[in-house]
């Protein structure tokens, strides 16, 4: 008789940053994590095609450390990528994906993961503040909602990048535009080795923001939590755009039996901008704003395992048709 073929799940979180694969077996045994770059077809000038041949590659990374596992041992894989914010773009990504061989796919925004990893129920809202930032919820009724994740446009005031940006800002306004003093800006200048005088020609080199925006941001959060006034206002400012997107997410749904003080809506935080910023006030007046907006109690849950964790749980529901179990979930988290 034939050997059985062995089975796995991935699930993929794909960033404007970076991407994270994990595999795992169909009953819940973790495997392997691969960590890589990004893959998002926003930051690649071909597009969807350099999404597409980027992914393939780093599959083949990942199946290479694993003799025996290809493609077909894929029984289901969940991808919450950067960049699925419309429909279209969500077909087109499906059938890139598919077009790699795999079988049992899910696309969604990378918002989605943090909802299939964290609620038994599948139901809840995701606030990502990493790269960028952008709201995901799915009401008790199966029905999903993204608000923001294309700019300003969409009153996208958070994410690393529009942090940054307004840091600096505030930078150029104290020197040149009789702006507020902050801890933040001899730090700043020092970090970019600018005087007032070259102060215009670096900050329009976006390559020098963007190779300096982690330590930007750190500073800024460093200098918050230092109560400097000018940084607070950045942060609790961004909290506050993401809770006004939570709030019109959470009324445009349809939460009918959670948002009591029993029974808050989850809210789980994805992304380094929320983890690894020191200030609490940012959650603070994200959290104040979502409650009050909405007319609903809200929770914050921190996400505890990678979000790509989320996407093995959303793969195994595709794969059975049916949300994970509770002992399932637990069994996996513990190998996380």
């Amino acid at each position: 008789m034939a050997k059985k073929m062995q089975k796995y799940f991935v699930g993929v979180d794909g960033g404007n940053t970076k991407t994270e694969y994990l595999l795992c077996t169909v009953d819940g045994r973790y495997v392997d994590v691969l960590r890589v770059g990004q893959c998002s077809h926003e930051n690649f000038v071909d597009g969807f095609d350099g999404m597409e041949r980027t992914m393939r590659e780093q599959f083949n990374e990942l199946f290479s450390r694993h003799p025996g596992i290809g493609v077909e041992n894929i029984a289901a894989v969940g991808l919450g990528l950067a960049g699925a914010d419309f429909p279209w773009q969500v077909e087109e990504l499906t059938s890139r994906v598919k077009a790699m061989g795999f079988k049992n796919v899910g696309v969604g925004n990378d918002g989605i993961l943090g909802i299939k990893a964290t609620s038994d129920t599948g139901t809840g809202l995701c606030a990502v503040n990493g790269t960028g930032t952008v709201i995901v919820g799915v009401d008790e009724r199966g029905t999903m909602l993204q608000v923001g994740g294309v700019g300003v446009l969409s009153g996208d005031g958070a994410g690393g990048h529009f942090i940054c940006e307004k840091i600096i800002a505030s930078l150029y306004d104290f020197h040149f535009r009789c702006g507020n003093d902050s801890a933040m800006f001899p730090r700043i200048m020092g970090l970019l080795d600018v005087r007032p005088d070259n102060l215009l020609i670096t900050i329009v080199d976006y390559e020098v923001l963007n190779k300096n925006m982690t330590e930007i941001i750190k500073i800024g959060a460093k200098a918050a939590v230092e109560d400097d006034m000018v940084a607070k206002s950045i942060f609790d400012n961004a909290g506050v755009s993401i809770g006004k997107s939570a709030a019109g997410c959470i009324r445009r749904l349809c939460f009918e039996t959670a948002g009591t003080e029993a029974n808050p809506i989850e809210i789980v935080q994805v992304g380094s901008v929320w983890h690894k910023t020191p200030y609490d006030g940012m959650s603070d007046s994200f959290i104040k704003t979502a409650s009050a907006l909405s007319g609903k109690h809200c929770k914050i849950v921190k996400l505890k395992t990678p979000p790509a964790a989320g996407g093995v749980l959303w793969a195994k529901e595709i794969a059975d048709g049916k949300s994970p179990s509770p002992a399932f979930r637990k069994s996996f988290w513990k190998q996380l």
